[in-house]
């Protein structure tokens, strides 16, 4: 339970440009996919939006083709310099009313309530941890009241669906090493790796459904639907045959969507996406 925003900010200032292309092969495009879907269910042209953890701008260049305004926040100045330049080549700054190196649990910099909608995408809220009570305050403070907020977090159920997928039988043999949980104890519904193990890029919470739903309850939100991204496609295959054939990806994509929203299917995916409704006093 330590979040060390230096080290996330280290983390993706080296990264750098690879956080704009895993949203290029199949399994990131189906993530960016289903989540502008349920995106544009609540979107409205004109509408000022807040992404926060921006990374290099894709979904904020998204949101610009649209007709919204976006001010983009991210904890890593070589996340938002490639923003930068993304928005640049593509003509679309206009669209663009800040851009901010800023952490999403303290976000004093920005006003009060003057945002149409709230963003959290990638694994934002994961990556805080222990902080991720500050980080949903500060995204009610500056939504207008009732507006919605969109937030993206790492599945725990659906990483671990992942052990039979990948024979991890080593990660088995040493869970207590790499997961804040050991065996013969009750599963939780938030768990959170363990600094240093190799079987996460950073460390990270993992949630489940049930414990987003309650959680962004206890803070005085309705939640009005939750999705999964990535029920069929998982980022450690390597795919071939699917890509190489349009009719293959677009039905993929169909489908992918489709389940997203099955109930018995949200906690499957390898990320979760819950959107609430801010409190409206």
């Amino acid at each position: 339970m330590d979040y060390l925003p230096e080290d996330v900010r280290r983390h993706y200032d080296d990264y750098g440009e690879r956080e704009w292309a895993r949203l290029e092969d199949l399994h990131g495009r189906v993530q960016f996919e289903v989540t502008t879907n349920v995106i544009s269910r609540y979107l409205k042209p004109g509408d000022h939006v807040l992404d926060a953890g921006s990374g290099p701008g894709r979904y904020a260049l998204w949101l610009a083709q649209r007709g919204a305004q976006v001010f983009l926040v991210d904890i890593s100045g070589r996340q938002l310099e490639l923003a930068r330049e993304k928005i640049r080549e593509a003509g679309a700054g206009a669209a663009i009313t800040g851009m901010v190196m800023m952490d999403i649990c303290d976000m004093r910099g920005i006003d009060d309530h003057i945002f149409d909608l709230v963003l959290c995408l990638g694994g934002a809220l994961s990556y805080v941890r222990e902080r991720r009570h500050d980080a949903v305050d500060e995204f009610i403070r500056v939504a207008k009241p009732g507006a919605p907020i969109i937030i993206s977090a790492m599945s725990l159920l659906g990483t671990f669906h992942l052990i039979g997928t990948t024979d991890a039988a080593g990660f088995l043999e040493k869970i207590s090493d790499h997961t804040e949980w050991a065996p013969g104890k009750p599963f939780p519904d938030v768990l959170d790796s363990r600094r240093g193990s190799s079987e996460w890029h950073a460390p990270m919470t993992l949630y489940t459904s049930t414990y987003l739903r309650g959680f962004l309850a206890d803070h005085g939100c309705r939640v009005l639907e939750m999705a999964a991204a990535n029920t069929i496609t998982s980022g450690v295959h390597a795919y071939e045959r699917i890509p190489a054939s349009p009719e293959a990806v677009e039905t993929l994509i169909q489908l992918e969507k489709q389940f997203s929203t099955r109930p018995g299917l949200v906690d499957v995916g390898e990320r979760i996406i819950v959107v609430a409704r801010t409190p409206t006093v």
